[in-house]
Formats: structure tokens, C-alpha cells, sequence
């Protein structure tokens, strides 16, 4: 506990030292003018790093030069010292006196001639504040280290569950989401919008003969496939339900989303998983697109892109058709 004395009078000054050590505080600082105080402290541009070991300050109010209040706003104004107790010593207890010593940030005073009873009973109420205020920072800290990992969590759970597992693409609630915001956000600004629906062909077939552990690998890597098409930021892919995927591409125009999806076909094409129904496992898939106006939703371009997904199945699978 390190006390820092401010007094232009060395007998004052000394028996203070006396009293404090009497009282069990051994580490004090001694100095005879607000400028030796504020280089003993640091806070000279010229001295260097702060001072961090005081944590209690006696200060005497009338000090040749800057006086003690003058120091004492000096001393508050340092990020470090602001919470630092100051009590002012003084034979001048006006009231004038005493609104200037708090109002630069003095949280008590001691009149002299100094009496150890009051001494004590002012440092220790004094040490009490500075304790108590120590403690609900490192309260506060810890609040905020704990906030800081809660939101993390928070952020990290948000997205697992906007997350498929067992393709690791994004879900049926996401697409739902971020696809009425990219609708709306078409809609304000009169731009082009496609919506890409695609079907794994003969997958309940697959999933029958080859068995569901089967059925899962190539969902997951067809959901790959599909997912190296995306070309943009904006662009992305979600598991629809079952066997199909959905992508919105905002911006897109169809002939666009048409590469896209010829893209994603030759993608899952090119994965060359064996299946006897059609040799290797395909997808059908269907496009639509749109500006939205105030005669159209989302969900009628939704409709539109799953009529030309049955339009392609019906038209012999593996294959992309535009609405």
C-alpha cells in the first residue's frame, strides 16, 4: 500500500509519516511541492511511464506554486489516477475552499493541526472506497470478458444452425432468411433476381439399393459440387429438403443463372459417382428469374424455378431448364 504524502511543511510532513507508519502503512512517499509530487507520479511529458504503485494521496491544499488543487486537477485528469483517492489536508475548512477541492476531485479532507484519530479514520474510509472501486472493475472486466464469450457462443451456435450437417451448406431456414432479404432489397433497388432449384436424379432409387450411408456421401458431395459453382459473394447454395438444393443469386440475370446451372450440372457430372440407374449420379435442374414488382412474390418465383426443375425431369433428367 503505497501512500503519497504532498506537504510544503517538513514537521507536518514527518508526522504524518509517523502517524501512517504508527497506523501499519510502511510504504510512504514524501514530497514538498506539487511539481515534485506530479514527477514523482509521472505524469512530466519528460519522465516517462506512470507511476502505478501509488494508491492513496495526502495532499496539502495551500503549496507554494501550483497549489494543491490545482494538482489535484492535474493529477485526475491522467486516465491512470482518476480513480487514485485524494484527500486534501488543510487549516482553511471554508466552504469555498472545500467545493474547489471536490469539485477537482478530492474525496475528503483532514484540517489541521492533524489529529491521528481522524487521520485514521479518514485514510481508512479512504483505502475502503479505493478497495471497493478495485474490486467492481475487476468485476466489470470480468463481466465483459464473459459478455465478449457469450456473444461468441451466440454467434457460433447462429450459425450452426443456419448450417445443414450433413452437407455442411447452408439450411432451409437460411435460404428462407437470406432469400426474403435479397428479394426485398431486389425489389427496392429494380433489379434482377434467379432462383436455381436442383433434384439429385433417381436418389430414392439410389438410396434403396445402395443404402442410406451411400445416399449421405453423395448428397454431401454433390452439395460440394454444387457449391464450386457459386461465383459471387451473394451467391450461394442451401439443402432445400431431401435430395434437392436451392440457390438465389441476386443481380442474375437468367442467361446468368443458366451458366450457373450448366455449371452445377457438369460439376456433379464430373464427380463420377457410380450409380447402375443412370451410370453416374446426375441432377436435373430448374431456373427462374424476375425483377420483383408488386404483382410477383418470392414464393411465385419459387413455383416458377421448381415448374422447370419438373420440366427437366420430365424431359429426361440431367439437364437445366430456364422458366
Amino acid at each position: 500500500m503505497l501512500i503519497l504524502i504532498v506537504e510544503d511543511s517538513k514537521d507536518i510532513s514527518l508526522l504524518l509519516n509517523r502517524y501512517l507508519e504508527e497506523m501499519g502503512y510502511n510504504d510512504i512517499l514524501l514530497a514538498y511541492s506539487a511539481e515534485e509530487a506530479v514527477d514523482i507520479l509521472g505524469l512530466n511529458k519528460a519522465n516517462g511511464s506512470i507511476n502505478k504503485g501509488v494508491e492513496l494521496i495526502l495532499m496539502d491544499i495551500d503549496l507554494p506554486g501550483l497549489d494543491g488543487i490545482g494538482a489535484c486537477q492535474k493529477i485526475k485528469f491522467n486516465q491512470w489516477y482518476k480513480d487514485i483517492p485524494i484527500i486534501m489536508i488543510t487549516a482553511d475548512n471554508s466552504t469555498a475552499s472545500l467545493e474547489q477541492a471536490f469539485k477537482a476531485g478530492a474525496i475528503d479532507y483532514i484540517t489541521k493541526p492533524v489529529k491521528m484519530i481522524e487521520l485514521r479514520a479518514r485514510v481508512g474510509s479512504a483505502l475502503s472506497l479505493k478497495q471497493e472501486m478495485d474490486s467492481r472493475k475487476t468485476r466489470e472486466k470480468e463481466l465483459e470478458g464473459l459478455t465478449r464469450q457469450l456473444k461468441e457462443a451466440n454467434r457460433i451456435l447462429t450459425n450452426l444452425s443456419y448450417i445443414d450437417g450433413l452437407t455442411g451448406v447452408a439450411n432451409r431456414r437460411y435460404f428462407d432468411k437470406y432469400s426474403d432479404q435479397e428479394w426485398k432489397k431486389a425489389f427496392r433497388e429494380h433489379y434482377f433476381i434467379s432462383v436455381i432449384i436442383v433434384d439429385i436424379d433417381f436418389f430414392k432409387h439410389l438410396n434403396d439399393t445402395e443404402g442410406h450411408p451411400a445416399g449421405d456421401e453423395c448428397l454431401s458431395r454433390v452439395a460440394g459440387a454444387l457449391s464450386d459453382a457459386m461465383r459471387r459473394p451473394g451467391d450461394f447454395i442451401a439443402r432445400y429438403g431431401g435430395e434437392e438444393f436451392v440457390s438465389v443469386l441476386p443481380n442474375t440475370t437468367l442467361d446468368g443463372a443458366a451458366i450457373i446451372g450448366e455449371t452445377m450440372r457438369t460439376n456433379v457430372c464430373g464427380l463420377n459417382i457410380p450409380f447402375a440407374q443412370s451410370k453416374i449420379v446426375t441432377v436435373s435442374i430448374g431456373i427462374a428469374g424476375t425483377i420483383p414488382d408488386k404483382s410477383r412474390t418470392l414464393q411465385w418465383l419459387i413455383s416458377e424455378a421448381d415448374r422447370a426443375l419438373y420440366t427437366a425431369k420430365k424431359s429426361g433428367k440431367n439437364q437445366v431448364k430456364v422458366f
